[in-house]
């Protein structure tokens, strides 16, 4: 993409330089291979497959940047053999992927002739934006480096990064935008999370008045507006300040040359109140962006409706700049340029992948199905029970098998995908359920709860609180690849193969739909907004979420989990920056994917199909939410902060003994304590938990209140 912004709009202040210091990271031989931890890869395919460290910098509200230097100096490290940069391919059939493998070997034979070193610079700017109030540059920094010929590998432990910038005056219409963003704290856990710099950005972005934004805002179709009453109801109840916004009222009153540049444009304009944002209504009544990946081509270089252009909502979740700076910046109406055909960075367009809110869709337009979606998720939302919400199913079909159609092509196995969460501890073993290849020829040789069939399918998916598949997809379907017979040869090719069915459309009617799962669909066009999919369909029935893919899926080997990996892990485990909100762990889980291996097109076509403010763990009912004739309850903490030992003080109208839960942010419990106390005394609780923000809630038998506390070093 480009580096350089347009100034011509902006009235530029004085230039200023960022300057830091990019420590390499550490690193290990096994052999021949070299192991970097942390490692992220920004190679072209057929390219030297070399790690680099990818970075998120912060820069000043609202900066401007007008180019990047990288300084280094690379000594010989040693000799080995690095294996080429294997292309991305789509997770379907067609000849789009043999395609994709010719043109790597081509390209492969030209980098391991080369005698110049790659990469010949010390690093690169790879995108540019926000987050919310924060300001970001992405870059890579390149620590090593190799010459095919010789084999030589070279490292520099330190890369030198000066990004150059202006800020615009203070009477400038972007610095105004971002000074009505300066009290916003609501990414800052996020922002923490993912800022290099963020010692700098503390500095910067200090505000004295900190304002978290409670905003969450429905947008529907004015004849639908009853349909989501009782989720409105709800979401007030918790606190939200909610607001319900005709999709009507967007077009009359909101300037834009469409309806999702309209739907967009006020987006921005009301940033700073919007937290969630939930779109309601099929695709003919709830506008999408259709995105163009590759440079002023629509069809793509497949020339197919499936891969291009890609209906995606990170146009309207992602709102840092105006269309005209970021997604449309060349001005030639195709949306989201980020690459030549042949996958080259150079893109005509400067889109953003930080979503600066969280969205997600209800994509349907019949009031009853809407209305029973809401019901599901106010009951899923309140639903803590641990060991259901993190129960799952995981079902991995083949994608690519060895030598497919001649072609000299690695296997690549959908199961393998879903046994790294189970190896990483990502999702819990005990309660998790395999379904793999075990068919036809060359079948899947890891070990599984049983074979993947249809029928397996729908009887293992009872009472699981999470469901990912890997499969072959179509709009209604996902299907195994099965090598059937083999003329002799002992390659497979397409005559051979046959696709049977995994999972149809209408299997959701045999689900339990009153424990239903957050989904992550891989398969390709499950998620297609202009049908009926099967992504919609299991939100109706079955799933509590669901990710899926509005077009062709794809897949990197610079990061073989890809945003699925992310999602289950910042949903179920690292929960801190998530707290186990699905569309804040999916906004995360994009920008996790992004830093490691820089492939726009996943970021383009998975959609959230649910309420992004869904709890996978549940939420607590608070005091405000208990009947009326409950018995007078007070409860005060000290010391709060504390070290972990605290005083519960607890006074009522009547005496009954109390236990104690402890709960963290994400909602999981973490602590159990009986209490032999009674209403009228103190207890001493110790917490004896890491520093956080926890919840204390105590039950008496008939009644749960809860007290936030937060333990200190």
């Amino acid at each position: 993409m480009k580096l350089l912004i347009s100034l011509a709009t902006l009235t530029a202040g004085w230039a200023n330089v960022l300057t830091v210091n990019v420590a390499a990271p550490s690193y290990t031989f096994e052999e021949d291979r070299l192991i970097v931890s942390g490692a992220a890869y920004n190679n072209p395919s057929g390219a030297p497959a070399i790690p680099c460290k990818v970075i998120t910098l912060a820069l000043p509200p609202g900066a401007v940047i007008e180019k990047a230097d990288f300084y280094g100096t690379w000594h010989e490290l040693r000799t080995l053999s690095l294996p080429p940069t294997e292309p991305p391919l789509p997770l379907s059939r067609g000849k789009a992927a043999e395609n994709l493998l010719e043109k790597f070997t081509q390209d492969r034979e030209l980098f391991y002739r080369s005698e110049e070193r790659y990469p010949s610079v010390y690093g690169s700017v790879i995108s540019t934006g926000g987050l919310r109030k924060y300001t970001l540059v992405t870059v890579a920094c390149n620590h090593f480096a190799y010459n095919a010929i010789s084999g030589m590998l070279y490292y520099a432990d330190n890369i030198t990064v000066h990004i150059y910038y202006y800020e615009p005056e203070p009477s400038s219409v972007r610095a105004l935008y971002w000074q009505s963003l300066i009290d916003d704290i609501t990414f800052d856990g996020v922002a923490k999370d993912l800022i290099y710099n963020w010692s700098d950005a503390e500095v910067w972005y200090h505000t004295s008045e900190p304002k978290r934004a409670n905003g969450y805002y429905i947008i529907i179709p004015t004849a639908l507006q009853s349909a989501v009453d009782a989720l409105v109801q709800h979401r007030q109840n918790q606190g939200y300040d909610v607001n319900v916004v005709t999709r009507e009222y967007i077009e009359a009153n909101v300037a834009g040359i469409d309806g999702p540049q309209k739907l967009r444009n006020y987006l921005r304009t009301n940033m700073v109140d919007i937290e969630y944002v939930l779109l309601v209504g099929f695709s003919t009544d709830m506008p999408w962006r259709n995105l163009v990946p590759f440079n002023n081509d629509p069809n793509s270089p497949y020339n197919h409706p499936d891969y291009s252009p890609i209906p995606s909502d990170l146009y309207l979740a992602e709102l840092t700049d105006p269309d005209s700076v970021s997604w449309n910046s060349d001005g030639d109406s195709y949306y989201g340029e980020v690459y030549t055909e042949n996958f080259q960075p150079l893109g005509e367009d400067d889109p953003d992948y930080h979503a600066d809110v969280h969205l997600g869709r209800i994509p349907f337009s019949d009031q009853n199905i809407i209305e029973d979606i809401c019901a599901k998720t106010i009951a899923f939302d309140t639903n803590n029970d641990v060991g259901y919400k993190t129960a799952s199913l995981l079902t991995g079909a083949i994608y690519y098998y060895a030598n497919e159609n001649n072609t000299g092509n690695a296997r690549r196995d959908g199961a393998e995908y879903c046994e790294q969460l189970l190896v990483d501890s990502v999702l819990p073993r005990a309660s998790a359920v395999t379904l793999y290849e075990k068919g036809g020829l060359d079948p899947c040789t890891l070990s599984c709860t049983d074979s993947l069939t249809r029928s397996n399918h729908v009887a293992y998916w009872q009472n699981k609180g999470i469901m990912y598949e890997a499969h072959h997809g179509n709009v209604p379907l996902y299907a195994r690849k099965l090598w059937a017979w083999d003329d002799g040869d002992l390659v497979p090719e397409d005559p051979e193969i046959t696709w049977p069915t995994s999972f149809y459309i209408t299997d959701v009617y045999s689900l339990d739909n009153d424990h239903p799962s957050t989904c992550f669909l891989r398969s390709c066009l499950c998620g297609k907004p202009e049908e009926t999919s099967l992504g919609a369909m299991l939100l109706y029935r079955g799933g509590s979420g669901v990710i899926s893919s509005s077009r062709i899926s794809w897949g990197s080997l610079a990061d073989p989990g890809g945003i699925p990996y992310h999602f289950y892990n910042r949903l179920i485990q690292d929960t801190v920056a998530s707290a186990g909100i699905i569309g804040v762990a999916y906004d995360i889980a994009r920008n996790d994917f992004m830093g490691n291996a820089n492939f726009w097109l996943p970021a383009y076509h998975y959609n959230l199909f649910g309420d992004p403010a869904l709890s996978q763990f549940g939420q607590f009912v608070g005091a405000a939410e208990n009947e009326v004739d409950a018995p007078r309850f007070v409860l005060s903490v000290f010391p709060n902060p504390s070290r972990g030992i605290i005083r519960c003080s607890l006074h009522s109208d009547q005496e009954r003994q109390i236990d104690f839960d402890v709960y963290d942010v994400s909602g999981r419990l973490v602590r159990s304590i009986r209490s032999d106390a009674s209403y009228g005394h103190s207890v001493y609780v110790d917490i004896s938990l890491p520093s956080g923000v926890y919840f204390l809630r105590c039950n008496d038998g008939a009644n749960d209140f809860q007290e936030k506390i937060v333990i200190t070093e």
